[in-house]
């Protein structure tokens, strides 16, 4: 029997003490039911749900503690709260056999009515929270064998979704999919329909069914325009989802007492079609069965367009294929036209400087003699411009060297007369060299650690055009009043000689270079600055040049095997951020061939780029 409220059971056998009992627990909100003797109360177990029982221990036919015993012994009753109340048994012995038989506690009578109250009342709490728990754990096992249920239809629509992802033919495609699902989720019947949309109707293109199902043919053809109601022809125009349980009328071609789903095939804005599905039992799918197979055609709408896009891509590939042999035939023939191109540019090159020599040794040579001339001597004037000729030539001999130079290293003949170099005397050279320029523009020179580096083999006049551009380079681009300083540092690689390296940096607190610009500026005829505006000095600040320093210093530097790079935060006339440009010299040179010098210079960039800046050592590949 189900009551509302909490049920309690007395049992005493005089009708006196069940009546005061009653009244005793009216004020709570229970359910009081009565038992004169002990068979009664084990009768009345079977149809209720107690939530606590208060039994005398005294007690015709059947005590207390019998009574107590078999509640224990049933299964039912088992866990029943039990408080036992006594006139005449209230010493130890009957308190430890209560206790033993099962009760959950003794009153001795006369007791306190509130005490009585209160431990009822917690059994009644007791009570009502255990029913709260079996209603949670029956929603629970609801939902947990709802969620298992889903679990399955999950991972076969995932195992489905993977097959069929796979599949880029269309017509297989669509074959799968219909026999896949059916075959998988145990359907009768499963359609695949297609959209044309010029004819405004939907195709059957694949058809899967078991015995229990008529297969429709594909090919079959349903109109969109028509006002029926097809199921086909509702999902066409709506692309909303069509559901019959099979228990309502049936629509035509529904066959009867079988669920029938149609889901729309979309994708974005686009329908592709639609999803038919049979089963054959009625009322088979809920929400939560639609909502996975509505995913499900969600990825068949995606994987009918990946087909369609790779029969599209396969398509442009071939046309692509075709034109890329045609550019890359045409790209071979331009490439070899640019190769003749800069080898004529580079004998062009080597031709004019050869030819401006001739006229510049006269020039020179024509000069000296004049500066002898007494009418020279003595006059300021004519001495001034007898200066401006000669420094005029010689500059245009450093142009025509640097002309030269660069014809060297492309033809990689850039032939080094190696012997031992202390980098300090070379700086020192270089420091009286750029005195009078460090004056007329107040920028200081500070050289640090490099008294300490030891001595590289190398050419000596290379590495004095190799820093003499550097050092120059920094003088035009940085303001007056500005610093330059080169520091030097041992990197010990390998910790033998053969494998040990110095780094000389050089750094400014110039006007700084655009970090785009950072590998440009080694290019040949390459300059920062607009053409426009060229303005020619070497040491004037942003004095113009012919744009080809940075490139012999980084055809010196491989040929030693070494690498240079700069490394500036930006481009700031105003902030003047500056730039620092470091070199990574070998201290040994070895007889290596041209293949091999290039192997060793990619080493050691990859060496420097995995190493960390301002550290004494570095990896080298």
């Amino acid at each position: 029997m189900v009551s509302e409220k909490p049920q309690v059971l007395i049992v005493d056998d005089r009708q006196e003490n069940l009546f005061v009992l009653e009244r005793l627990l009216q004020t709570l909100d229970v359910e009081v039911i009565l038992a004169a003797r002990g068979t009664e109360a084990l009768a009345l177990t079977l149809d209720h749900d107690f939530c606590v029982a208060i039994v005398d221990v005294q007690m015709p036919e059947m005590d207390g503690y019998e009574l107590v015993e078999l509640l224990r012994g049933n299964k039912r009753t088992a866990r029943l709260p039990v408080i036992f109340v006594s006139a005449i048994y209230s010493d130890e012995y009957h308190h430890r056999r209560a206790y033993d038989a099962g009760a959950v506690d003794f009153l001795s009578k006369p007791f306190v009515p509130e005490i009585l109250i209160s431990k009822v009342e917690v059994f009644i709490d007791l009570y009502r929270q255990r029913q709260q728990l079996e209603l949670l754990v029956r929603e629970l096992n609801t939902v947990n064998a709802s969620l298992s249920e889903r679990a399955v239809q999950l991972e076969t629509s995932a195992t489905i979704s993977h097959q069929i992802t796979s599949i880029l033919d269309k017509d297989r495609l669509l074959a799968e999919i219909a026999d896949l699902i059916r075959t998988r989720f145990g359907y009768c019947f499963v359609g695949v329909w297609l959209y044309a949309v010029d004819e405004e109707v939907m195709i059957l293109r694949a058809s899967s069914a078991n015995a229990e199902c008529q297969e429709i043919a594909p090919g079959s053809v349903v109109s969109c325009t028509d006002e029926d109601l097809q199921p086909i022809a509702r999902v066409c125009r709506n692309t909303a989802i069509y559901y019959n349980d099979g228990r309502s009328s049936s629509p035509e071609n529904t066959p009867p007492g079988r669920a029938h789903l149609v889901l729309p095939l979309v994708m974005g804005s686009y329908m592709y079609g639609a999803l038919e599905i049979l089963h054959a039992r009625d009322a088979i799918f809920d929400s939560g069965a639609i909502t996975v197979l509505q995913s499900q055609a969600d990825q068949i709408a995606i994987a009918i367009r990946n087909a369609e896009l790779y029969a599209e891509v396969r398509a442009l590939n071939e046309d692509l294929e075709s034109k890329v042999r045609e550019r890359t035939a045409e790209l071979e023939k331009t490439y070899h036209q640019l190769e003749l191109l800069d080898r004529n540019k580079s004998e062009f090159i080597q031709i004019v400087s050869h030819e401006l020599r001739t006229p510049l040794t006269l020039i020179m040579g024509f000069g000296e003699m004049l500066r002898e001339e007494p009418q020279v001597k003595q006059d300021p004037a004519l001495k001034y411009q007898l200066e401006g000729v000669t420094n005029g030539a010689l500059r245009m001999q450093e142009i025509v060297d640097s002309m030269l130079d660069v014809v060297k290293i492309d033809s990689r003949a850039l032939g080094l007369q190696l012997h031992e170099l202390q980098l300090a005397d070379l700086f020192a050279s270089l420091r009286e060299e750029l005195d009078v320029a460090l004056q007329e523009r107040d920028l200081a020179l500070e050289f640090v650690d490099i008294s300490t580096l030891p001595s590289v083999e190398a050419d000596s006049l290379a590495l004095r055009k190799l820093f003499a551009n550097l050092l120059y380079n920094a003088v035009k681009y940085t303001p007056d009043g500005g610093r330059i300083s080169v520091t030097g540092r041992f990197l010990d690689t390998l910790g033998d000689e053969a494998s040990s390296y110095v780094e000389i940096v050089v750094s400014d607190t110039g006007i700084g270079i655009d970090p785009e610009n950072h590998e440009l500026i080694f290019t040949k005829f390459y300059g920062t600055a607009d053409a426009s505006f060229h303005s020619s000095g070497r040491t004037k600040f942003k004095g113009g040049g012919p744009g080809l320093g940075l490139a012999i210093s980084r055809g010196i530097v491989e040929a030693h095997v070494g690498h240079i790079w700069v490394e500036s935060p930006g481009h700031n006339e105003i902030t003047l951020p500056g730039s620092q440009f470091h070199v990574v010299l070998p201290l040994r040179q070895t007889e290596q061939t041209p293949e091999e010098i290039a192997r060793r210079i990619v080493q050691l960039r990859s060496a420097l780029a995995l190493g960390t800046p301002g550290r004494e050592t570095a990896s080298m590949c």
